[in-house]
């Protein structure tokens, strides 16, 4: 039979383990965040935020319409444990079709990180008559070993 004391310690120490195991399981959701791609995309005086998360069908993905000028495309080919490439597009909005003005791939390894680190520079592009400028830069996070 328990003393006393081994009774009252045993119940102090119950919550402590709760409370240790609910901070352990909340690190751990978050460790194990899926990838996400956030893009900055400027045109004009206004910001679009593109994100894109990991995806096994390429043609599912639509680009983003930045200002009746630009379209804006992010594509984080994989899936939530491994990124095989990541792809990025631009296309200048003419009055008979869309045209590509730019496209970056990046291949890993990226960087494994909870917090958004910097993918890609500030980019300029320029397009059209009168030489419109776009904008973007992107963070990658949540990617793992």
């Amino acid at each position: 039979m328990q003393s006393y004391r081994s009774i009252i310690a045993t119940r102090k120490i119950w919550p402590v383990f709760y409370l240790i195991l609910l901070i352990s399981s909340v690190i751990s959701s978050h460790a194990h965040a899926a990838p996400l791609l956030r893009c900055l995309v400027s045109y004009a005086d206004s910001t679009t935020i593109v994100e894109s998360s990991p995806t096994q069908i390429l043609y599912s993905v639509e680009s983003v319409d930045i200002g009746e000028r630009f379209n804006f495309k992010a594509i984080m080919f994989g899936d939530d444990n491994s990124i095989e490439y990541i792809k990025l597009y631009a296309y200048f909005q003419s009055r008979h079709k869309d045209i590509l003005i730019h496209q970056a791939t990046y291949l890993p390894p990226f960087t494994p990180s909870i917090t958004p680190l910097k993918l890609t520079p500030l980019n300029h592009l320029y397009a059209g008559g009168v030489e419109r400028e776009l904008q973007y830069q992107c963070t990658l996070q949540g990617v793992q070993q």
